[in-house]
């Protein structure tokens, strides 16, 4: 990933789940449409790059993803279209308690276009990725 940008996203939450099952759920990024708020449908490309399909303040976008890295609880990603930048989540035990976990996100992001990224900081795309991203991670 970039070095953090002005459009840098972290949230971290816990979750009453077993830390090796939040990260099977998570790293099969086919189960985004179910956990990731805004994510409408997602199609699988190649071993691992997937299409999604997104509702956003500027309208729907559906960005290409590369899957660069899962394992040992952390997935990461990359855009590879419509927008620049990417993506980590961790999963880690809570702790001695087995059966709850700390789930990390970290999200960078950029509309590509210049026209398009101006439009999404006037609708306050940030602040809709971190709701929208506090939101996922409540969905697990």
């Amino acid at each position: 990933m970039k070095p953090p940008k002005e459009n840098l996203v972290v949230i971290e939450q816990r979750i009453d789940a077993p830390a090796p099952a939040v990260a099977a759920y998570i790293g099969d990024f086919r189960n985004a449409k179910e956990w990731m708020v805004g994510v409408e449908g997602v199609e699988r490309l190649a071993e691992d790059t997937y299409r999604l399909m997104l509702e956003s303040p500027v309208g729907k976008l559906e960005p290409e993803v590369k899957v660069l890295a899962h394992n040992n609880g952390l997935m990461r990603w990359a855009y590879t279209s419509a927008i620049e930048g990417g993506g980590e989540v961790s999963v880690a035990p809570s702790g001695d308690n087995s059966a709850s976990c700390i789930v990390s996100y970290l999200g960078d992001f950029e509309l590509k276009g210049k026209m398009l990224n101006r439009a999404a900081r006037l609708v306050g795309m940030e602040r809709f990725a971190r709701r929208n991203g506090e939101r996922s991670l409540l969905r697990l």
